[in-house]
Parts: C-alpha cells; structure tokens; sequence
C-alpha cells in the first residue's frame, strides 16, 4: 500500500490539493464562526455603560473595604521613617555634589593654567 491509501483508510476522506484543503479549512472556520452568535447588543448604549461603571464602583467598594487600613500610629511611623529618608539621602546627594564640584573646578583650574 502506498502512503496516500493509507491515509485515505484513516481519515476517510480521499486526498486533497492544498488548494481545496486551504478552502474546506476556512469553510469550517467559517462555519465554527458562525455557530458562535455573538451577544446581542443592547439597544441604549449609554445605559450599558452606566451600569458597567456603576458595577465596576461596587466593586471597586468591594475590593477597599478588604483592605487593612493602618492605624495612627503605623501611619506616623512610616511618615516619619519615609522624611527620615529623604533628608538622609538628600544629604548624601548634597556631600557628593560638593565633592565633585570641588574636583571638578580643580581639574579645571589645573588645565586653565597650562
């Protein structure tokens, strides 16, 4: 038995060109398309969108009331620690400027001179 009869006994079907397999392929696409109806569209579309929204606010209601909301004395405690910060790294910023300006003039003054 050659390939082809073999392939005809397990499918069934007798052998296509490309051509005719490329079309029955987008006829059955085609055809799944079609058994998938799409959802009907609703006739006022500004009403839909209103109650999306308004869904995605209760929701969004929802999702805050889990949240486990710090207290005041975690609320100072990071406030602090977050100022802290940012006059540590402000510093360090400023001492590093400095320097390099410093330098940076030196080496100009260097190369002026010459």
């Amino acid at each position: 038995m050659a390939d082809g009869d073999r392939k005809d006994e397990r499918s069934g079907e007798r052998s296509r060109t490309p051509a005719q397999s490329r079309r029955a392929s987008r006829r059955e696409r085609v055809a799944a398309a079609r058994s998938q109806k799409a959802p009907p569209k609703s006739q006022g579309g500004e009403r839909a969108a209103r109650s999306g929204l308004g869904q995605f606010v209760r929701e969004c209601i929802a999702e805050l009331r889990k949240v486990q909301w710090p207290t005041r004395p975690q609320l100072w405690q990071a406030t602090g620690v977050v100022i802290i910060v940012c006059i540590v790294i402000g510093v360090y910023i400023a001492a590093l400027d400095a320097v390099l300006f410093r330098a940076s003039r030196w080496l100009i003054d260097q190369y002026a001179a010459h």
